[in-house]
């Protein structure tokens, strides 16, 4: 109760200082801290759902939005923004062209058929286009995303649990993984979601794998609806609608932590595959979680991409428009402590008027 109490106030405090900073803005007395055209925003969503608190029971919150929630966002960033494709913004930025006006683009990561179901009809509406990156071995497959089904089963193991901190350490070391650098302080495990985030960026997929069987010998899997992923059908006929179709490689998997034979394959088949059955040329990749290190933006560029999207600021200097910044937005990204939309949260989010982050969890060096 009182964890939630001090949530509330700080959510409170956050909408208070968003109205100040918002209105300071609008009035142009914050217009040389905003950011400019030679910035351009481009919004990274996951899912968009009907109902938000309906499917928040039972899958990851911070993957969804819903689809009033979007609609709301895309009005307000369309009212100061004007919505770009990504192959204009990327063409810009490979010729140092700065752009006269600020320009916006919409982008998906996953490949979750919830994008084609409910997100695709809201932008053909509005005649917004945006950009999909999907993972292709689960194109058309009736499987869970890597990061859905031990989200799933951790979820199952904290219900059994007396302490999830101290089981959860138990069982990595049980499989001779490093604990203590997983799971740095007891915030790692205070909810499923918190210890899915903590795991993902420095676990291969095949380390992955087998956490994800020692969770289900433990405590069965009581699994029930997959979040299903896009089918090529539905691919090609986003394609053909304008909607820009990229990479996120084949298994959605944490590059830094593969070794490079696994990084070129991933690269390499993923951009195949689509080609494949779109028949024009991917050059768009979005690295997996925003990880990425020098050697992954390397191969990157050897396999052919000529455009990669991270989660964050933080840049490659030798190629920058191989790790281009996005801002990720899910449901709760700009809601005040009532849980109501904030248009002043949000003004300050996508003109980048918020300080700046205290530091990147991300994982960026080898």
């Amino acid at each position: 109760m009182l964890a939630n109490r001090t949530t509330r106030w700080r959510t409170h405090v956050k909408s208070a200082l968003a109205s100040t900073i918002s209105r300071t803005h609008e009035l142009g007395l914050a217009e040389a801290l905003a950011r400019g055209p030679e910035r351009p925003l481009i919004l990274g969503y996951h899912r968009i759902v009907d109902d938000f608190a309906g499917t928040a029971r039972d899958e990851m919150p911070s993957m969804l939005t819903s689809t009033a929630m979007f609609e709301r966002h895309l009005d307000l960033v369309g009212s100061r923004f004007r919505f770009t494709t990504l192959d204009e913004i990327g063409e810009h930025l490979a010729e140092g062209r700065p752009f006269t006006e600020r320009v916006a683009a919409v982008t998906f990561d996953d490949g979750y058929r919830d994008n084609y179901e409910q997100a695709f009809p809201i932008l053909k509406r509005k005649g917004i286009p945006a950009a999909v990156f999907v993972v292709t071995d689960l194109v058309g497959q009736r499987r869970w995303q890597i990061h859905d089904k031990l989200f799933h089963l951790v979820r199952k193991a904290f219900g059994a649990w007396d302490d999830p901190h101290r089981e959860m350490s138990a069982l990595l070391r049980r499989l001779d993984l490093p604990a203590g650098q997983l799971l740095r302080s007891r915030a790692s495990t205070s909810s499923p979601m918190m210890t899915v985030s903590a795991l993902l960026p420095d676990l291969s997929m095949a380390n992955i794998g087998r956490i994800l069987a020692a969770l289900e010998a433990s405590t069965g899997n009581g699994f029930h609806n997959i979040a299903l992923s896009l089918t090529w059908p539905m691919i090609a006929e986003m394609h053909r609608a304008g909607i820009t179709i990229g990479s996120h490689t084949q298994r959605h998997v944490s590059l830094p932590a593969e070794s490079s034979g696994t990084v070129v394959a991933e690269l390499e088949g993923s951009k195949r595959a689509i080609e494949e059955h779109i028949g024009v040329p991917v050059t768009h990749f979005a690295y997996p979680g925003g990880q990425f290190t020098p050697r992954d933006v390397d191969v990157l560029e050897r396999t052919g991409y000529r455009f990669g999207y991270t989660a964050c600021p933080h840049q490659d200097a030798r190629h920058p428009t191989l790790t281009i910044e996005r801002l990720l937005l899910w449901e709760g990204s700009s809601v005040d402590g009532d849980g109501r939309f904030s248009p002043a949260i949000l003004h300050c989010q996508v003109h980048d008027l918020w300080p700046p982050a205290r530091t990147c969890g991300r994982v960026h060096h080898v």
